[in-house]
């Protein structure tokens, strides 16, 4: 196997290894925090806030440390600091300004009828498109200094996680505490990883290129393509 093919496939199981630690908990967090939601008391607020952070924090540290992790074979002095940050905080956002008024909405679709079904799934890509869209335009401002055509990070980052969100919520409709359904959604994390990470792949090898600059500063070196 050639070393460009073996990069890649790397690429991708770091993420879906990244998946399943990250997103695997968040999504676990969100079932059983959010299905009874609207049902706690007020004086849940705050737990339910620390709750979110902590989740949000989680996933993003997860997460922003394998997108590091793999970008640095492409960029040599690829700082991890700026980019596990921003990828941190905007996750953190996320969980708390987009995913709660969201899963409540798209429960009480899911549960008005079975016709109901397409616009929950709807909505659940158009969360999740929004949810990766601001975690891919923060990160476009650190991209853009090392690659062309950045822009296109930030519809791969929101698709990717649309169809992430996709899978995680057919999986959690049929989710419960039995050591099956544990490891269906253990899979189904592994298969969103795949998902990102291909997605991702694709972006950067064919749509995106390192810029000429980049390539010819004396730390630059394109050992693994």
């Amino acid at each position: 196997m050639k070393n460009e093919e073996k990069f890649w496939y790397r690429w991708m199981l770091n993420y879906s290894f990244g998946e399943l630690l990250g997103i695997g908990a968040a999504a676990i967090i969100a079932r059983f925090l959010f299905v009874e939601y609207s049902q706690l008391p007020h004086e849940s607020s705050i737990l339910t806030a620390i709750v979110l952070i902590i989740a949000g924090a989680s996933e993003g540290l997860i997460i922003g440390y394998v997108q590091w992790k793999s970008l640095s074979k492409l960029i040599q002095n690829f700082k991890p600091g700026p980019w596990i940050t921003v990828t941190t905080l905007t996750s953190i956002a996320g969980w708390i300004l987009i995913l709660p008024p969201a899963v409540l909405i798209i429960f009480f679709f899911a549960r008005v009828s079975s016709q109901s079904a397409y616009t929950s799934i709807l909505y659940t890509l158009s969360t999740g498109a929004a949810f990766g869209g601001i975690i891919g335009i923060s990160q476009f401002f650190l991209i853009r200094k090392y690659f062309n055509n950045a822009t296109v990070w930030i519809f791969a980052t929101a698709s990717c996680w649309a169809l992430s969100f996709l899978i995680l919520y057919v999986t959690l409709s049929f989710f419960s505490t039995s050591l099956i359904n544990i490891i269906l959604i253990a899979s189904a994390c592994v298969l969103s990883g795949l998902v990102q990470g291909s997605v991702t792949a694709i972006c950067v090898h064919f749509l995106m290129d390192i810029k000429k600059e980049v390539r010819n500063r004396p730390e630059y070196t394109n050992s693994v393509l």
